[in-house]
């Protein structure tokens, strides 16, 4: 990846994940330790029991991701903590950390994680083969990393 790319993301405002330093830390932490043990986790399970507080949504109140159904701010505030956990770890540790997380029903990463892996430029095919290549070794390099490093 290009440095005016990786300087282009850095400098990206991250509203949800810097309104809630906590939540953003807690997924952190929950995505580690399934690398530590060379898993994968489903994007429910990792949102599941978080308990996030932002003075812009809600008018402030405490809320879960997904409770009681997922909404359309629920999954661009997840992809969000997602996607700077893995610029992140792309800038730590040269992997995407979210290539741990999945969705229940196709047990691979969402278009999220695509769309954020082609801002990044590190990956444009739609050849599902070549998708399946990239998200496996982005998993092995996750796995890697978080087992001899800590978060």
């Amino acid at each position: 990846m290009t440095d005016s790319k990786l300087e282009k993301l850095r400098s990206k405002s991250w509203p949800y994940s810097d309104a809630d330093p906590a939540a953003f830390a807690e997924i952190g932490r929950r995505v580690a330790e399934v690398g530590r043990r060379k898993a994968l986790i489903h994007y429910s399970k990792l949102a599941n029991g978080l308990v996030l507080r932002m003075a812009h949504v809600g008018n402030g109140e405490p809320f879960e991701l997904g409770v009681p159904e997922w909404s359309d701010q629920d999954r661009a505030i997840l992809g969000e903590f997602l996607g700077r956990l893995s610029l992140e770890s792309y800038t730590r540790g040269a992997f995407l950390a979210t290539a741990l997380v999945t969705s229940k029903g196709t047990q691979e990463p969402s278009e999220g994680f695509w769309n954020f892996v082609e801002e990044l430029g590190l990956f444009t095919s739609t050849s599902p083969t070549r998708r399946l290549t990239f998200w496996t070794q982005q998993v092995q390099l996750a796995h890697d990393w978080y087992a001899n490093n800590t978060w």
